[in-house]
């Protein structure tokens, strides 16, 4: 289901808490590690969204990935839903190649 690389992944984080879609995120070293918690303290004094997240994750250079069933059903039992992450993605590759 993910896409990372599994050598040299230390640890591998899900945030999950308050946001529309889970978001995982690894961490193959120090400077990952101390990017993360800058993170996770930034999503503790503030609101963020998964989108916001992603953001981050780009400007900071952190692998991440978005957690969404691309399924028929997933798709049919909520097309609000699959609209707003097809959404979020386009915006994210506007802000990405920006």
């Amino acid at each position: 289901m993910l896409n990372f690389k599994q050598e040299g992944m230390r640890e591998l984080n899900l945030l999950t808490e308050r946001i529309n879609f889970p978001i995982a995120i690894p961490i193959y070293n120090d400077w990952e590690k101390t990017q993360f918690q800058y993170l996770q303290n930034n999503i503790k004094s503030s609101r963020f969204t998964s989108f916001d997240i992603c953001k981050w994750c780009i400007t900071h250079k952190l692998n991440y990935e978005i957690l969404y069933p691309l399924s028929k059903s997933a798709i049919l039992k909520n097309p609000y839903k699959y609209y707003k992450y097809l959404q979020m993605k386009y915006h994210l590759r506007k802000y990405q190649s920006a």
